[in-house]
């Protein structure tokens, strides 16, 4: 099960994707973004009998996002640009299956996901797809992953990926119930859909 991501990732993107297509080397520039409510991160899952998905409560996300950015010829690299979830605002639907959430996310002794924005491709893969590489901490773990995305703008900016994980990079172990007969696959895909408005 899990975070992170992401958001990956993703919400820091903000007004710099306007230039996406005329990028050249800039000075460092800064800028603040919002996300909207209609933006959303979930974890999906499955054991050995059915699947699950926890919800990261997106409203706890309401304050303004500072962004710092440099444009390169081929990428837009990111400074300080992160992204702090606490374990204890993703939903898995009950309070049984959110307490074996946050067992396997050693919650107690690490109660957040830091999720930083490292650096974004101006190549584009097709129309709307381009990558971000994104670092993810997790029960105080590292984690570098390079996430496909699609941007599309219309009033906003809006960002959505999928990114599957494997809980094993990150020392995590699933839980097992009924005696060790249902068990959690590591394998986990982290969704994505967020709208960014410049603030």
């Amino acid at each position: 099960m899990f975070k992170t991501i992401s958001f990956l990732f993703l919400f820091f993107l903000g007004s710099i994707i306007s230039t996406f297509s005329e990028v050249e080397k800039l000075e460092s520039k800064e800028s603040i973004v919002l996300l909207s409510s209609e933006s959303y991160l979930k974890i999906k899952g499955k054991t050995n009998v059915s699947t699950f998905e926890c919800q990261f409560n997106m409203h706890t996300l309401s304050d303004a996002i500072p962004i710092k950015y440099n444009h390169h010829d081929e990428s837009i690299k990111f400074k300080d640009t992160k992204l702090t979830l606490p374990n204890l605002e993703f939903n898995c639907g009950g309070k049984a299956i959110n307490k074996d959430f946050n067992k396997l996310l050693n919650t107690e002794e690490f109660p957040e996901i830091v999720l930083k924005l490292k650096e974004i491709s101006t190549i584009k893969l097709d129309d709307n797809s381009t990558s971000a590489i994104i670092e993810i901490t997790l029960s105080n773990i590292v984690r570098t992953y390079t996430v496909p995305i699609s941007i599309t703008s219309d009033n906003d900016l809006h960002v959505s990926g999928v990114l599957p994980l494997d809980i094993n990079d990150f020392n995590l172990t699933a839980p097992t119930k009924m005696l060790g007969m249902v068990k959690v696959s590591p394998k986990i895909e982290i969704q994505f859909s967020l709208k960014i408005i410049e603030s």
